[in-house]
């Protein structure tokens, strides 16, 4: 009977000795987390710094790859390794385990619809963690504009539009004897495409621009034509990451005030900065924006806002439309906050994370009739739920505009705010109003918005919407 009570003993003991390792096992693998993730950035910044385009990288172990034709034994297995685009088929990076000392890093240089008149220009993908891309434009269906483009000069004024037709809005104008470089063609080659202001790939009329080089030798550009990897699928871990300081995400970052089009997971994604993608539970895709701003099916993400979209069943589609942005909180703002360690090297410019979140759209107590004065009873208020801007969101014309908004019930006014054209207030319940832009400038873009009002307090404001505007009266028709 006396061993029963040593034998006791000993179990707790060992259970209690137990216990403490376990958490001191936790604790340790909790603080060496963050110091992996840092040795990992590091390293990736030494590894693939200076990227060229259409290219990836082995960033840090482990990355796994796939290539449409064979390739050498030993090619894309270490750090440091690179890879062409053109036949690369897939590409994912391990999730963070602290016990194998692995998180998978890769970086993409994707040139998607840059024109090789931006040299170096390209759109930066990081894969952070368990992230996994494939390539959605076959190899022999990818094209490259041309390496040498064609100079041309316009005979007049003219149109530079989003797309080889009439039908397509208009990215801005430019004036007769306009120099311009032309890198590839329509397919009836009758439209060839150009840089507009510098940064903006557009299409002009052949018959408005002439040239001594030979248009006709120039790439085919069909409008669904894709550059390597400018259109993929990809999916991240679902569920809670090894590590909170480093969730699986995949960080999209194109050049710095350019606008590039990528299509992921079948959603056709505008970005004007940094945009980080991963799916989530519900076989969603969630789309952050970072900085800038971007556009997920026509709809705006601002900074610090986020978007989800349903994906099918094998997740190479969409299902409907984008939500409605919502703001981040502090909480998810504060998550993203590691992503700044993500060295400039393989970035086009440093990631800064916001701090806040951005201005909410409020709701406060107003009259019942929303008329000015008078006091605010509990039944009525002003409802920001349905606000948003809601037109022009693709382009703006020279001269006169119309600007829509749905309504937020219960203001009193609304003032709409156009970047170099000052504001203008209108009485509710009107949800348009029309605005010269003809002085706004000679920017390819504008930005605008629209605030809710109630007795002159902003109550509400609208995402802001960047869009190109034609800064220049139309020539006559062609």
């Amino acid at each position: 009977m006396r061993k029963l009570p040593l034998i006791l003993s000993v179990v707790i003991a060992i259970f209690l000795l137990t216990i403490t390792l376990q958490r001191g096992l936790t604790q340790d693998g909790a603080n060496s987390c963050p110091t992996l993730v840092k040795q990992a950035l590091e390293a990736v910044g030494n590894n693939c710094g200076g990227l060229t385009r259409n290219s990836a990288c082995y960033g840090f172990n482990r990355v796994n790859a796939t290539f449409s034709e064979d390739v050498s034994d030993g090619s894309f297995s270490k750090p440091s390794d690179q890879a062409g685009l053109k036949t690369l088929q897939s590409i994912d990076t391990a999730p963070l385990s602290d016990a194998l000392k692995e998180w998978g890093v890769a970086v993409m240089s994707v040139q998607a619809n840059i024109p090789n008149s931006l040299p170096g220009q390209a759109i930066s993908f990081v894969l952070l963690g368990d992230v996994s891309v494939d390539n959605a434009v076959p190899a022999d269906q990818a094209v490259a504009p041309a390496a040498t483009p064609i100079a041309v000069t316009t005979l007049n004024t003219a149109n530079i539009r989003t797309l080889p037709t009439t039908n397509s809005n208009v990215v801005g104008s430019v004036d007769g004897a306009a120099a311009l470089s032309a890198d590839a063609i329509n397919p009836t080659k009758d439209w060839v495409r150009v840089v507009f202001g510098n940064k903006t790939p557009g299409w002009i009329s052949r018959a408005l621009v002439k040239t001594d080089g030979d248009l006709d030798s120039l790439p085919v550009f069909a409008n669904d034509s894709k550059t390597p990897m400018q259109a993929f699928y990809f999916k991240t871990g679902i569920g809670a990451p090894a590590c909170s300081k480093s969730p699986d995400l995949l960080v999209v970052q194109g050049p710095d005030k350019v606008a590039v089009d990528i299509t992921a997971n079948g959603a056709n994604i505008r970005i004007g900065s940094t945009i980080a993608l991963r799916t989530i539970e519900g076989n969603k895709m969630q789309i952050i924006t970072v900085h800038g701003s971007a556009k997920v099916n026509g709809v705006v993400v601002p900074i610090g806002y986020t978007t989800t979209v349903q994906l099918s069943e094998d997740g190479k589609s969409i299902v409907g439309q984008p939500d409605l942005p919502k703001p981040l909180t502090q909480e998810e703002l504060d998550e993203l906050q590691w992503l700044e360690l993500v060295p400039a090297d393989v970035l086009n410019y440093p990631l800064v994370i916001p701090n806040a979140p951005p201005k909410p759209q409020i709701t406060i107590p107003v009259t019942t009739n929303g008329a000015p004065g008078g006091g605010s009873p509990p039944n009525g208020r002003v409802d920001c739920k349905p606000f948003k801007a809601t037109s022009p969101l693709d382009g703006l014309n020279f001269g006169m505009n119309a600007f829509y908004w749905d309504a937020a019930p219960g203001a009193t006014s609304y003032r709409i705010n156009v970047q170099g054209a000052g504001s203008k207030e209108i009485t509710a319940p009107t949800t348009t109003i029309s605005f010269d832009i003809s002085g706004a400038g000679f920017n390819p873009q504008l930005t605008w918005s629209v605030d809710a009002l109630f007795n002159g307090q902003v109550m509400c404001s609208s995402q802001s919407v960047t869009i190109p505007r034609q800064w220049a009266a139309p020539p006559p028709p062609t």
